[in-house]
């Protein structure tokens, strides 16, 4: 499933590996490969993209393993991003915010009149996963379907029911648990709000502007190839996963792309490239610190995990494991996603332990503080 493991709660791959770029690969490049090979092999991933960048320059990008099973990967082959998404959500809604469209702190009762404290909940605390709505995702029930036919297309309808089956957290605004619920009804609120599909959203204030033309908001289980495979042992068989169908988490992942379009992301995001320095500026601020377990050093807002200078993102889900983490002071991004091999362990994300490993050798004074 899609994961959100933040710091405060919590067989072997060959040796074949391609780079872009042209010249002779630097030491440091060369020793963020070796990273990557001993990582797959200690954790048993089938396959793994890599890109590390300082600010706009690249250092490595680079594929290793094979996808599928037996055929070389390379940087190019289309992934499942997850988590990386839900930011992007959050950019569009300032956006709307600036144009009075979609305001951050007016009721949603005005788009979803029929949603259970409604006029309670604001765009601001869904995308700050503070309006206590329960997580669909850890519902028995989402988790029984999901296992029976993972292939099933979700409407908001049907995850808005699940999610509103238990009761909710606590009351809006007044802690923190994170929940995919959330960017479920930011999506469906955005798009009443304007009339337009998120997907289009996204590319009008997110894609097209940074240039990503191999990312695309999907509603079915479609992916372009070449394609990086998942595979996962989350039903208790090995087994290709790709064509899991990724609007079991409507809104909050449902996106495919390259390792170099997400590290196009993560630099932009981590930079404020697409909003105004006040609004980059609440974005990123600690604005939820002093919420359930959060602090101003580690805490949640706007769909991304801080974790003193580093952001940070795990997303996770149907044998693709990734990570992304960006440093605001050195302006180092680095992102990995790797594909699990018959003995990986399905519960965990494995590309977090390769992303931090990277990370240590590029900041080795301030690495990323994980658990």
């Amino acid at each position: 499933m899609l994961a959100l493991t933040f710091a405060i709660y919590a067989c072997g791959s060959d040796r074949s590996t391609s780079s872009q770029g042209s010249g002779t690969q630097s030491p440091e490049a060369a020793r963020i490969v070796d990273i990557v090979h001993a990582k797959m092999a200690e954790l048993d991933l089938s396959a793994a993209v890599f890109g590390v960048w300082r600010g706009k320059e690249e250092v490595v990008v680079g594929a290793a393993g094979g996808s599928p099973l037996g055929v070389p990967a390379s940087t190019d082959m289309r992934l499942r991003v997850g988590q990386p998404m839900e930011p992007m959500l959050s950019t569009v809604l300032w956006h709307l915010d600036g144009t009075g469209a979609l305001r951050l702190d007016a009721p949603i009762s005005r788009w979803l009149p029929d949603f259970p404290r409604a006029d309670r909940i604001t765009p601001r605390m869904l995308a700050n996963s503070t309006s206590g709505i329960s997580d669909y995702v850890t519902d028995p029930e989402f988790l029984k379907r999901f296992g029976d036919n993972p292939f099933h297309t979700w409407t908001a309808q049907e995850l808005f029911d699940l999610a509103n089956a238990r009761p909710p957290l606590f009351d809006p605004g007044t802690s923190f648990a994170y929940a995919h619920s959330d960017l479920v009804v930011l999506g469906e609120v955005m798009q009443r709000a304007t009339g337009k599909p998120l997907g289009d959203l996204i590319a009008q204030y997110v894609l097209n502007p940074l240039g990503m033309s191999r990312t695309h908001v999907v509603l079915t289980a479609q992916i372009e190839a070449p394609i990086l495979h998942g595979y996962t042992d989350e039903r208790k068989i090995f087994e290709d996963a790709t064509f899991w169908n990724p609007t079991a988490f409507l809104h909050s992942g449902n996106m495919n792309s390259t390792v170099t379009d997400v590290g196009r992301w993560v630099r932009a995001l981590g930079k404020g490239e697409l909003l105004s320095d006040k609004q980059f500026q609440q974005m990123m601020g600690p604005s939820t610190a002093g919420l359930g377990p959060l602090t101003a050093q580690k805490y949640f807002a706007f769909g991304v995990p801080h974790m003193g200078d580093w952001l940070f993102m795990n997303p996770s889900y149907g044998g693709y494991n990734g990570v992304a983490f960006y440093d605001s002071k050195t302006s180092t991004t680095v992102v990995v996603y790797g594909t699990l091999g018959p003995t990986a362990d399905a519960d965990k994300d494995n590309a977090i332990p390769i992303g931090a490993a990277i990370a240590t050798l590029l900041v080795p004074d301030r690495p990323p503080p994980l658990p």
